[in-house]
């Protein structure tokens, strides 16, 4: 490092400074060459909006570079960085929207009409440009919830000779009063009255392909649920795959009886007590006046046939207290 020039481009760019093959000494000592020749005049690597811009104020005027070639500039690529890479027309932008269905639009498939509307950049006009068209797009049976369709090449135009961008519509499915879904299967509440449930018997069911008559077993139990398999939603890309439809029994108690249904009852109630087989209650002393008093009978058979009751619920109340 005895020659001034040599050690100055050692420090200054280290080995490649007084390597004699990288240009940077200009062949040998002495030569004290410009890596950099060519490219003093760039400046302004940031455009302020993410992108990079490159200025040359040298040589041969102002105007913007191509960061290719500047990367061609420094590591080759054919013509010594003066060729630009041709990048050939490009492809148009993708565009996105919603679709609204209802539930039962989701579950068997339909098809909809969209109407698009988007801007355009015009490159030989250097104009932005309002495009309207409509498009159908075929919604699958089966198909959810937020789920999104793709339309290949339905997006907006591209360059000259360039293929369309694509169409992303996002599916919005609207809640049905009766149906619930939960994946493939589906979920209703079907009434059934308290002798059904215990006597058994069939009642009509709205499925999504019509009604059909399911069988309610006796004992049914409250929250009981019933499934009818294979009656449910199609898999969105197997349709011979279906969920079930589960239905939720649902016991109704009436608020109101008559007094020839309350005896029954009471019958009822005291032979469950006798069998000893199932469960039974001590009913309400008070039934018989509280009957009267919701339903109007204030004849004497009426309170004759209530009084009885409280003198039976009183000889059993004093019963169970001398076993006590």
């Amino acid at each position: 490092m005895s020659d001034a020039k040599q050690k100055e481009l050692y420090d200054a760019y280290g080995h490649a400074g007084v390597d004699p093959n990288s240009g940077f000494g200009g062949g040998g000592p002495g030569g004290g060459g410009n890596p950099f020749s060519g490219f003093e005049g760039f400046s302004g690597f940031s455009g302020g909006d993410g992108s990079f811009h490159f200025q040359s104020g040298g040589p041969g005027g102002q105007g913007e570079i191509d960061p290719e070639e500047l990367f061609e500039a420094f590591f080759g690529g054919g013509g010594g960085g003066r060729s630009r890479r041709n990048r050939g027309p490009r492809k148009g932008a993708d565009l996105q929207m919603h679709v609204r269905l209802t539930f039962e639009e989701a579950v068997k498939g339909v098809k909809k009409d969209l109407h698009l509307r988007y801007q355009i950049h015009n490159k030989k006009k250097n104009t932005m440009e309002v495009k309207e068209r409509d498009v159908v797009v075929d919604v699958p049976a089966g198909i959810d919830n937020g789920m999104n369709l793709r339309l290949s090449n339905q997006g907006a135009e591209g360059d000259e000779g360039a293929p369309r961008g694509n169409l992303i519509v996002q599916v919005l499915v609207d809640d049905d009063k009766y149906f619930h879904r939960d994946g493939l299967d589906v979920h209703t509440e079907c009434p059934i009255s308290l002798t059904q449930a215990i006597l058994g018997g069939t009642v009509d069911v709205r499925t999504l392909t019509g009604v059909v008559e399911m069988k309610i077993p006796k004992g049914t139990q409250v929250e009981a649920k019933l499934m009818l398999r294979g009656k449910g939603i199609s898999h969105l890309h197997s349709p011979q795959r279906k969920g079930n439809h589960i239905v939720h029994l649902q016991i109704e108690i009436p608020k109101k009886v008559s007094k020839k249904q309350e005896e029954l009852l009471r019958e009822f109630d005291e032979e469950m007590k006798n069998s000893g087989g199932a469960i039974y209650g001590r009913l309400s002393k008070a039934a018989g006046s509280v009957f009267e008093r919701v339903f109007g009978h204030d004849d004497k058979k009426s309170k004759k046939a209530a009084k009885k009751v409280d003198d039976d619920d009183s000889d059993d109340e004093m019963e169970e207290k001398k076993t006590a």
